[in-house]
């Protein structure tokens, strides 16, 4: 449809929205293909919503895109209750699959402190989620009171994390595609839970799905310090727990594993740092010895694969970068 430029100047000055539409799509466009090929999903995104909003319901469309992104999040979120484990939902999941081992990962993600009511279930959500034996305390935070909602308000602090449990089930030898992982568990936490809090809760979680022909090999986490001590003790390796159960040394109960790229990023991390000292040996590292050779004239991005993005300290999870700061090429240089 043609329409007179005077009138489209005008109509984006009159709207925000366009009028921010029209900046990200020039931001977008001047960083070259690279960048529109970063932001696809999200070019995609905001070109189905403007398509669909002329037309009328059953006339909506939507890309490919869009559609394998609501479906992933219908497979991974389903109809989740904050601080419940869906072991039977698990269990029908891995009987139509035909599955049986699995391993089961843990981490948390920071979140804006706030407290929502959920009209469904009639209870608050938002509130650290009460630990029994380290397993969380499903729809804890119920009542009818308003002087017990006060109590809360004024006593109980808002969850700062979201802690989330991941079921990925071991690809068997007959299988073409790795199966879709499953989305366990989910709630609000702090950073006060213990090594012995999350080894109670992975011991629940392995029971939970033993009682339903499911076999947890293991366990996968990032590097915090609380997981890996939770791994040294349930392995034995230079740890001790006594009176556990599973303390074995030449025999193992479980597997474990940190992830290979939150480690990468965290070395990644360290290295561009302007307050902390990381070292090679005897010889301190840093992000300096990196604009050096970025800087230097006899060096072309040819040699090093460097660019001034790859050593921006603020994008904390560039695993790209971390994968050129250990080429060859620049271990040479």
């Amino acid at each position: 449809m043609d329409v007179d430029s005077n009138l489209t100047f005008d109509l984006i000055n009159k709207n925000p929205l366009l009028k921010n539409l029209v900046l990200l799509y020039q931001r977008i466009g001047s960083e070259g293909v690279t960048n529109t090929n970063k932001n696809g999903f999200l070019i995609d995104f905001i070109n189905t919503i403007t398509n669909n909003l002329t037309k009328s319901r059953n006339h909506f469309r939507y890309s490919d895109k869009i559609k394998d992104f609501a479906l992933s999040l219908y497979i991974l979120g389903g109809k989740l209750t904050e601080a419940e484990f869906r072991f039977d939902q698990l269990q029908k999941h891995f009987k139509n699959l035909n599955l049986r081992y699995a391993f089961g990962s843990e981490d948390a993600t920071g979140v804006i402190k706030k407290i929502k009511y959920d009209s469904i279930t009639n209870k608050f959500i938002g509130f650290l989620t009460p630990l029994d034996h380290g397993v969380p305390i499903k729809e804890y935070y119920h009542t009818d009171s308003l002087d017990t909602l006060k109590l809360w308000f004024n006593s109980i602090d808002k969850a700062s994390l979201l802690n989330v449990h991941m079921i990925q089930s071991v690809q068997s030898t007959t299988q073409n595609t790795i199966p879709s992982p499953f989305l366990l568990s989910a709630y609000g936490i702090d950073n006060t839970a213990t090594a012995n809090d999350i080894l109670q809760r992975w011991w629940y979680i392995l029971n939970q799905c033993l009682q339903r022909n499911i076999r947890i090999i293991g366990f996968a986490t990032d590097a915090d310090a609380k997981y890996v001590r939770a791994m040294r003790l349930m392995s034995g390796f230079f740890a001790y727990l006594p009176n556990f159960p599973f303390f074995l040394r030449e025999q193992q109960l479980l597997l474990f594993f940190q992830d290979a790229t939150h480690l990468a990023t965290k070395w990644r991390n360290r290295l561009l740092s302007s307050t902390v000292e990381l070292r090679l040996g005897d010889q301190s590292i840093s992000i300096n010895h990196l604009y050096s050779i970025i800087d230097n004239a006899k060096f072309t991005k040819i040699d090093h694969g460097l660019t001034k993005s790859d050593i921006n300290p603020k994008d904390r999870q560039n695993f790209s970068s971390c994968v050129k700061l250990t080429s060859d090429d620049l271990f040479k240089i």
